[in-house]
């Protein structure tokens, strides 16, 4: 590894993205961060996340919509490499509070691909989300499938930063989209049903299913994600200008083969079947084939050992904090 490589991270304290940043300084990477530490959850999970993963003072609070303070930052640090991860999640809140989701995910994701060419970025990768497949492609879903209208706004924020990257001038900047497929794992964000059906069970508290138990998901454990991000980052051939890559395991499982693994732990889940919401899809599964070509590592932890690991973690927390996060991320 080049000494000279200096990777800079956005969205470091979040839930990728700081799994991310403790695994590149493991690397030997120089590694910076940025974060705004929005409220969308209980900021003290950020906190307490970074004091957990030993990042505490490794990230600069900034805004990626703040475009002059963003350049000078990257002027001052000049990367070699970016790794755009900061962006406004969750399908349901881009429903009821839509802003967000114009700002950070698309006037923030144009300021930081273009301040990151201006500035002689090499790398810049960045991510996308499987939400951009709808229910329209055939499975498994291959990066080279037509997409249609996209069934949330959170979805459309995801697609539009692919068709940025695809059309805008980036010089030699190479540029990878790169699709999650429901990462999960410890330190999650409070608002994802791995975290709910794990602390709701631990806490005697009850579910609320709003999907049928018969949706598949491809699920996929954060640390695997890491591995392709940290290999794509040092790879000598990675793709010039623009490309998309699904980060998935290729193996989706019903959420009531989910419900079946937590039981199998010891949990005794409460679900209450809620009214369906229409933003769900009906499966997300993505082909690895690309990650086998391109030589990556292909996501390979199980569901049950990835949950097994989460719940460690639940296991390690306090009542109070997971009833905290968990209320705060209900009503927030």
């Amino acid at each position: 590894m080049s000494e000279k490589q200096r990777v800079l991270v956005s969205g470091s304290a979040g839930f990728i993205g700081s799994n991310l940043m403790s695994s590149l300084m493991g690397l030997g990477y120089e590694v910076f961060g940025i974060d705004s530490y929005s409220d969308y959850y209980d900021k003290s999970m950020k906190i307490s996340r970074e004091t957990a993963l030993h990042l505490s003072g490794k990230t600069k609070k900034l805004d990626i919509c703040n475009r002059i303070a963003l350049g000078d930052y990257l002027g001052e640090i000049k990367p070699n490499i970016v790794v755009n991860l900061a962006a406004q999640g969750g399908v349901r809140a881009s429903r009821t509070n839509p802003t967000p989701y114009l700002e950070s995910n698309q006037i923030g994701f144009l300021n930081m691909i273009e301040l990151s060419r201006d500035n002689g970025v090499e790398k810049f990768l960045f991510a996308s989300s499987s939400s951009v497949y709808g229910d329209s492609v055939d499975a498994p879903f291959s990066e080279d499938a037509e997409l249609s209208a996209p069934k949330s706004l959170y979805a459309l924020s995801k697609l539009s930063n692919e068709l940025i990257a695809k059309h805008l001038d980036v010089n030699d900047m190479s540029v990878t989209g790169l699709r999650f497929f429901t990462v999960y794992g410890p330190w999650g964000r409070p608002d994802m049903a791995m975290f709910r059906l794990l602390t709701s069970a631990k806490l005697g508290l009850s579910f609320e299913l709003t999907a049928s138990p018969s949706v598949k998901r491809d699920f996929t454990f954060v640390d695997d994600v890491s591995s392709v991000i940290a290999e794509l980052i040092s790879s000598p051939t990675a793709q010039l200008n623009f490309g998309v890559l699904n980060v998935s395991g290729g193996k989706p499982y019903s959420l009531g083969e989910l419900f079946g693994i937590i039981s199998e732990l010891g949990l005794d889940l409460q679900i209450n079947q809620a009214k369906y919401d229409e933003l769900d899809v009906r499966l997300t599964h993505g082909s690895v084939e690309k990650l086998r070509k391109m030589q990556l590592p292909v996501p390979s932890t199980s569901l049950a050992d990835g949950v097994s690991k989460t719940l460690n973690w639940i296991d390690s927390l306090s009542n109070s904090d997971l009833l905290k996060w968990f209320e705060y991320s209900k009503n927030g």
